[in-house]
């Protein structure tokens, strides 16, 4: 669902959903959002939904022009946390079907270590004063927070209220690492680099002045000082994250492009935020280390109860062979397999890979599979032309509003015609032993199920001789990894899958990979859950 988050005219918190076709924000009272603001046009930005469920935002001609993360735009699409600028008002865009990408501080830092002219530099020690209307809006930082609530998220939401605040254009939350330079990005907005590559820079040294100096600052502290040329943003605060007396991550706020500068108040807001959000995440650390084996194991049961309950009896019939293994994650659990019969020549077998996204993949990937069984009752068409079928999944999930995307491998077998029908879609490619010591990798590099509504299947036929086995299985098999950090990796499946014992009936076939992950593993359990599927003829 997607959502703009302001502050109205009276700075209380608002959130208005992009439930129509044109959505407009601007001064006139036909807006979706109204902002009685002088800097604002009567009709200043739109916000149109693409046919791929995307949102346009375009500017209206407006007197004051729009910005999105801090970049001067005429039309540009939207990304989860991006902050748009109309007039001296920011509106920060939030989209829950779509995750925000990790942040690389390589992109946004300058290289330069010299820092920005005519700052205002806070000692930590120094009082903070703050006004009642500060204190208030401090104070919602706990608001919206479950108890056990992770780093990341408390991160999240305090810095998408702080920016609104401040009617700041970008910022971040980072953690610090070992060395006095090592900062570990929790939360970002507006940082991320363009796909043009242009992007307007973060000061380096002035970001770590709370590290190397104990220190918080903004700059410039007037708007004469204003330096349009300088490399990095215009205007800018930082300020330590501190947890009992320690600085032990930082708080970064700017306008990429401005002629008003922070005030001395909003430098002192960020101080005591700084301490604030330092506490939350202090305090929520010890709650998860607390709770983290008693709420996690809860959690995995009912899991793995879920999976169990939705999953269905994988059967062997009397032409085709069929055997399969789960191999359970520590934290992670949701793959599935299915072999639908449909007589003594034909049948197909699907693996889906939901792990890693709780019980909404679970629900997804087995949707997958009821869609799978629907048209194939429908159409027998649909095993040596599998194509039409993932398509229509592939545009379902696209367009969902919990969409997921998931990892999936279809076979068709048909021994009538001697051919194997496949689709990998993101998966692991099958592996096709046709004698002792021949194996075939079938690779097939499609998109993952749930990127692009647009993107066209393809089917991949090849041979089949009157014995084979197929082996498929999802990721979690190759990665995991042992406690010296080695992954299984596909050339061990491979060479084990090679051994002129291994082409044997599918329950040995399993049996062997089970025992070669055991020995792998040396009893160490993997994140991730993993799934085998073999099947066999002749």
């Amino acid at each position: 669902m997607a959502q703009l988050r302001y502050l109205d005219d009276a700075g209380q918190l608002q959130t208005k959903t992009l439930d129509v076709e044109h959505f407009v924000v601007g001064r006139a009272p036909g807006c979706q959002i109204v902002l009685d603001d002088d800097t604002i046009s009567r009709e200043h930005i739109r916000i149109d939904m693409e046919p791929d469920g995307r949102f346009r935002v375009r500017d209206m001609g407006s007197r004051n022009r729009s910005f999105v993360n801090g970049e001067l735009t005429t039309e540009t699409l939207l990304v989860a946390g991006d902050i748009l600028r109309v007039g001296d008002r920011v509106l920060e865009f939030l989209d829950t079907t779509i995750a925000r990408d990790e942040l690389s501080l390589e992109d946004p830092l300058t290289g330069n270590l010299e820092l920005p002219a005519d700052c205002d530099w806070v000692k930590l020690k120094n009082p903070i004063s703050l006004s009642i209307s500060q204190a208030e809006r401090l104070a919602r930082l706990w608001s919206d927070l479950p108890l056990m609530a992770r780093a990341e998220d408390i991160a999240d939401l305090a810095l998408g209220q702080m920016l609104l605040d401040l009617q700041a254009d970008r910022g971040l939350i980072a953690l610090r690492g070992e060395s006095k330079t090592d900062l570990s990005p929790l939360a970002h907005r507006a940082l991320r680099r363009p796909t043009t590559g242009a992007m307007t820079a973060v000061n380096k040294a002035f970001l770590f002045a709370p590290f190397l100096q104990s220190l918080a600052g903004r700059y410039p502290q007037t708007a004469s000082k204003i330096d349009a040329k300088a490399s990095y943003a215009s205007t800018a605060i930082v300020a330590p994250l501190t947890f009992r007396g320690d600085v032990v991550g930082v708080l970064y706020i700017d306008r990429a492009v401005s002629k008003k500068p922070f005030a001395a108040a909003a430098l002192q807001q960020c101080i005591a935020a700084g301490a604030q959000i330092g506490a939350m995440l202090g305090e929520a650390s010890r709650k998860l280390v607390r709770s983290a084996a008693r709420e996690g194991v809860a959690w995995m049961t009912t899991l793995r109860r879920v999976q169990s309950a939705l999953g269905t009896p994988i059967e062997s019939s009397d032409s085709f062979a069929v055997a399969s293994k789960r191999f359970a994650g520590r934290v992670r659990c949701g793959d599935f397999a299915d072999v639908i019969h449909i007589d003594d020549q034909q049948c197909c077998g699907l693996v889906v890979d939901g792990g890693g996204h709780g019980i909404t993949g679970m629900v997804q990937a087995t949707a997958i599979r009821a869609g799978l069984r629907t048209c194939v009752s429908v159409s027998e068409d649909s095993i040596s032309d599998p194509a039409p079928v993932f398509n229509e999944l592939n545009r379902m999930l696209s367009t969902s509003q919990t969409r997921q995307v998931l990892a999936c491998t279809y076979m068709g077998i048909d021994t009538s015609a001697g051919r194997l029908t496949y689709i990998n879609a993101g998966g692991s490619p099958p592996l096709l032993m046709v004698a002792a010591g021949r194996l075939v990798t079938l690779d097939q590099p499609s998109l993952v199920l749930g990127i692009d509504p647009d993107y066209v299947y393809e089917a991949t036929r090849v041979d089949l001789p009157e014995v084979f086995r197929v082996v498929s299985h999802t990721d979690g098999l190759v990665e995991a990894t042992n406690r010296a950090g080695e992954a299984l990796g596909d050339q061990r499946l491979h060479e084990a899958l090679l051994d002129r014992d291994a082409f044997a009936g599918v329950d040995e076939v399993v049996a062997m990979i089970a025992a070669l992950w055991s020995n792998h593993l040396a009893g160490s359990q993997p994140d991730d859950d993993a799934l085998v599927l073999v099947i066999g003829h002749g």
